[in-house]
């Protein structure tokens, strides 16, 4: 499997999924969220470029676009848990 390269903008959306509603619940694939969420880690985050962070998470297949939603698909799973992944910049 090949590794992933996220932006630290990229990786802070991906985390929202693990940490709804500011807990750290875990995520599981399927799991859903609105755009709303990531524009309020975004705008927890200054200072962090978020220039093209969702696109790559869209490229990358980490999630879904379904509807006004986001979902978590398996490729972002394994980022979050199984380590296939790194910051970009980060070795």
């Amino acid at each position: 499997m090949p590794t992933i390269l996220l932006s630290k903008g990229a990786e802070i959306l991906l985390m929202q999924f693990h940490e709804q509603k500011g807990d750290r619940v875990g995520a599981r694939v399927g799991d859903r969220l609105p755009q709303s969420a990531f524009e309020e880690a975004a705008a927890e985050s200054p200072g962090v470029d978020f220039e093209g962070a969702m696109q790559s998470l869209l490229e990358g297949s980490l999630v879904r676009k379904k509807g006004e939603e986001y979902v978590l698909a398996q490729e972002g799973y394994d980022y979050l848990y199984k380590r296939t992944g790194h910051r970009v910049g980060e070795g």
